[in-house]
């Protein structure tokens, strides 16, 4: 009990941060060329992905795999053990060794395909192979394998996951919100030469900071007018 009140109140304060990552993903989104192709096809991957989703199916089991095995990916970088893992068209489960939230939350802002098909495209433009249609190919993917991790993600997090109760409704989902936009820009950073990493997360703290100090000056004021007196 105590736990899950000490992480409410985490994600009560972290939430300056989510604002300020926010804010910092938005400029960085705004550096991309508007009529960068690369960025269209990624766009393209979006929407055939959405269409797919709202159209023809909701790839559950797909999405459940990842998710089931970046939680074991999670227990094995913890230090713990996987001692069951099955996976299911209806969802999947995972008993390990020890848990924490990031074993329990890594799932929700790790897209792992995206991850996969984004070190496949590093390593074919590192090392200037394969044709050009090759690499549009996996930009695509990038695109879709993203936007079916986010919408997918939201729609598990409608749901009670137990998961997050463990965690902790405001904890898990101020967390969860900031993992993704850092996670996307990483991911982009390879793609986009507009876009650096180091960059963002400067002006993540920079924004994060403004915003904890206007907090802060909000609430000496009214300590010295309403309580002082």
């Amino acid at each position: 009990m105590f736990t899950k009140f000490f992480r409410t109140i985490i994600g009560l304060l972290i939430i300056p941060v989510a604002i300020g990552t926010a804010q910092a993903f938005g400029a960085a989104i705004s550096t991309i060329s508007f009529l960068n192709g690369v960025l269209h096809i990624l766009e393209r991957g979006v929407l055939l992905y959405v269409l797919f989703h709202i159209i023809v199916m909701r790839p559950v089991y797909i999405y459940v795999l990842a998710h089931e095995f970046v939680h074991v990916i999670a227990t094995w970088i913890c230090g713990g053990k996987v001692v069951s893992f099955s996976v299911k068209p209806s969802g999947g489960n995972v008993v390990t060794s020890k848990t924490n939230f990031f074993i329990e939350l890594s799932p929700y802002f790790v897209p792992l395909y995206t991850i996969i098909i984004g070190g496949i495209f590093a390593i074919m433009r590192s090392m200037g192979q394969g044709p050009v249609f090759q690499s549009e190919i996996l930009l695509f993917l990038i695109g879709a394998s993203l936007a079916m991790h986010l919408v997918m993600t939201a729609e598990a997090l409608r749901i009670q996951q137990p998961d997050i109760m463990k965690s902790g409704i405001m904890f898990s989902y101020a967390l969860i919100f900031i993992l993704n936009l850092v996670v996307v820009i990483a991911v982009f950073s390879i793609i986009f030469a507009d876009i650096k990493f180091a960059e963002f997360v400067r002006q993540a703290y920079n924004y994060s900071a403004h915003i904890y100090r206007l907090v802060y000056a909000k609430i000496l004021y009214l300590y010295a007018h309403y309580v002082k007196g």
